[in-house]
Parts: structure tokens; sequence; C-alpha cells
């Protein structure tokens, strides 16, 4: 259990502090009085942890009694759960809005932040961990790494090579069936475009044939149609007789 108590803080300190403030967007210049009652730091809590903290338990008070009764319950619900704890002493500095006080807690609660991220990172790193060694094939290597000026060590999933160089002969395989699908694609494409064209000039000559053999077939029709009545009347009409020129 970490129990927070009046500190001087660095320049270093007081300038970070200043700037989780801007990011959180809280007033410096109003910081002694707004931090000797526990609610603001109560409301910044609830952000990330909002099961924990119930700000209706906490509401805003005038005197300092009252705000170190206040103090003194999140100390004893919330901050207790971090594993930190604040002094009597520290708890009426703050209560009396001390110069000095609101950074400090402050500094301690960016300390808990950076604590619980790495905490989270370090479960993320132990979960993926855990799932890599099920898998036989897959190995975990410790490796250096850079991160900004420091070298730090970092796991790092590996696999074995024949099974690398399987994956890598079958993306081959599925390279090559996909080139040869593009290619009857391809030839499939060329086929029906000149099944199309000769579709096209068959439909063409279907157009224009009827148009041609229709003279010449309606001329043919009327021509025998004349020959077959007109011989006939020809034929039926009675010739002249000399016998009847005679007798008149």
């Amino acid at each position: 259990m970490h129990t927070i108590t009046s500190k001087n803080l660095s320049s270093e300190e007081v300038l970070e502090v200043h700037n989780w403030l801007m990011q959180n967007n809280i007033c410096v210049q109003r910081l002694r009085r707004d931090f000797s009652d526990v609610w603001p730091l109560a409301d910044i809590l609830k952000r990330h942890y909002p099961r924990l903290v119930d700000v209706y338990n906490y509401p805003k008070k005038s005197s300092v009694q009252m705000k170190l009764a206040n103090w003194q319950t999140f100390n004893f619900k919330v901050l207790s759960k971090f594993k930190i704890t604040l002094s009597r002493e520290f708890m009426e500095l703050l209560s009396n809005g001390v110069h000095g006080a609101a950074e400090v807690l402050l500094h301690e609660m960016i300390r808990l932040e950076k604590r619980q991220r790495m905490a989270e990172q370090r479960n993320v790193t132990i979960r993926q961990e855990q799932a890599w060694e099920e898998n036989d094939e897959v190995k975990v290597v410790v490796v250096n790494k850079r991160v900004g000026d420091a070298i730090v060590q970092m796991p790092q999933k590996m696999i074995l090579y024949s099974l690398y160089e399987k994956v890598s002969q079958d993306n081959l395989a599925k390279d090559a069936q996909i080139e040869s699908c593009q290619l009857r694609l391809t030839h499939m494409e060329n086929i029906i475009k000149v099944k199309t064209q000769r579709i096209d000039e068959l439909l063409m000559q279907m157009g224009k044939l009827p148009t041609k053999l229709a003279n010449p077939l309606s001329s043919s029709c009327f021509l025998n149609y004349d020959e077959k009545y007109q011989a006939p009347a020809q034929a039926a009409a009675p010739a002249p007789s000399l016998d009847s020129d005679s007798r008149k």
C-alpha cells in the first residue's frame, strides 16, 4: 500500500502535471480551490473506471470538515482499490487548499495511470504468449527492439521454415491456378466476341435476303398466272367460218 504524503515536486514533475491538466481541460488557476474537494478527482476517475467510482457519493461541499469527510470516504472506497492511501495530514492539506497539495495528488494520479497502462500491456502480452505456446507450429523468442532511445526485450512470434516453405508453395500453386483461369476467361471472351460478330452478320444477311428475292418471285408468279388463264381463253374463242360469211 502506497501512502501519499506532502512533498515538493521538481520543475519537470510540475510541468507534467500542467500538461496533464491541459489534456483534461482543467483550469490551472483554480486548481487549489477546485481540488480542495474530492468531486473533480472522482469525476476524472469515473471516465476510466465507471464501475468503481460513483460521483453521487461525493457531492460538492463548502466547509473544510465536509470536504475532509469526502476525502476520507473516497480514500477508503476508491483509492484503496488501487493500493493507494492518503495520509490524514495530506487530506487536511487538500481540504484547506494548501499550495502544492493538489499538484502532488495529481502527479500520483498520473503515475497510477501509467502503472495501469503498463499492467494492461503486460496482461495482453501474457495472453498472447499463452496463445502462442498452445500452437506447436509457432514458437516465441525474445528479441531486442529499440523503443525511442531505449532497447527493450519483446516477445516475437516465429514459425518453422518448413511451414513457411509449404505456405509459399501453396501460394505459388494458387497464383498459377489464378493465371490459368484468367487465360481461359480471356479465351472465352474472344470466342464470344467472334460468335457475336458472326450472329450480327447472319442477321444482316437475313434482313437483306427477302428484299432481293421479292421482285423476281412476284413477277414470275404473275407471268405464270397470265399464261395459264390467257391460253384457254384464246382456245375457247370460236374461229370465224367461211360458211357463216357466205350465208350472209
